[in-house]
């Protein structure tokens, strides 16, 4: 939001009309995720030096109908905000807000249908996590949350980010062992499972709240998903020194056919393609498939 409003009604579109419209003359469809609120609609008291929702969450889904409005067949899908569940998209430590995202959830469904009915929007994809203090809420139990407050009927699809760390695609984080997480039966005690440790255990625990809330017939998006590989990792990834560019590869191509067959996943982001030549040295680039196994995978992969 952010780069396009940098100023209240101050719009500047030129970035996105170029980058849209070359889409959109190629035939490529396109999902826009749209987070970070500008510093003029901030709250005040809020913690500026990370990103943050809006004081005024009518501000957000004005910007993004306007959006909707005008990439009208160029763009198929909007999602609303990201990993809200987390303390450097939520404002600041001790900001998350379940309650107040749905309020933002439900302003931005209902002015992006008023101008472009067509437009498909994406709940905000939750980041899997455990309940960590003032930085973290479980993304499940952050679920059932805005389900509680209202979220149901105010998004077409469900927005998630299936990590899957150091687990096989199809690997069962109740049961997974650390020599097939790993290959290295050193590697941890395995005694704090969770279901965010795979990509298996977020979709059907997604999966399993909305089934819980007769929503059912809509499907999950994972809009962010892949797994980490470097000889050097940063501070946080270690773990992606004990996955290899052949387990990436694998890992990626059976989570892309599980989900065909799964009745209720739909279109799915790889996370990403070429950050490991434009982000070199990042940890971005540690989930980049540009050059390995992994792209040459999906190449030849049966769509």
């Amino acid at each position: 939001w952010k780069d396009f409003e940098p100023s209240p009604g101050g719009y500047s579109w030129g970035f996105w009309d170029e980058v849209i419209g070359a889409y959109a003359a190629n035939g490529i469809n396109v999902m826009l995720s749209i987070p970070k609120a500008p510093d003029w609609a901030r709250p005040p008291d809020d913690d500026k030096s990370v990103e943050g929702p809006p004081a005024d969450p009518a501000k957000y889904a004005e910007a993004v109908a306007r959006v909707a409005d005008r990439y009208r067949g160029k763009a198929q899908a909007i999602e609303v905000w990201n990993e809200q569940n987390l303390w450097y998209e939520a404002g600041g430590k001790g900001r998350i807000n379940p309650a107040a995202y749905v309020q933002l959830l439900q302003l931005s469904y209902t002015a992006i249908k008023s101008v472009n009915a067509d437009m498909i929007v994406i709940s905000g994809a939750l980041t899997p996590a455990g309940n960590v203090g003032d930085l973290a809420v479980d993304d499940i139990d952050y679920l059932r949350a805005m389900y509680a407050n209202g979220a149901k009927g105010y998004f077409d699809v469900l927005g998630a980010h299936p990590s899957g760390y150091l687990c096989p695609a199809l690997g069962n984080w109740q049961t997974v062992t650390p020599e097939e997480a790993a290959g290295d039966p050193g590697h941890g005690t395995f005694t704090n499972r969770h279901h965010s440790w795979c990509f298996l255990g977020t979709m059907e625990g997604y999966r399993n709240v909305m089934l819980e809330n007769g929503d059912g017939g809509k499907g999950i998006s994972p809009t962010e998903f892949g797994w980490a590989v470097s000889g050097n990792p940063q501070p946080g990834y270690e773990y992606a020194r004990s996955n290899t560019l052949e387990e990436q590869a694998a890992w990626i191509v059976q989570a892309y056919q599980w989900a065909k067959g799964s009745g209720y996943v739909g279109p799915m982001f790889l996370w990403n393609l070429d950050y490991g030549v434009t982000a070199a040295g990042t940890e971005l680039a540690n989930f980049g498939i540009l050059n390995t196994p992994a792209y040459n995978a999906l190449a030849t992969m049966p769509k």
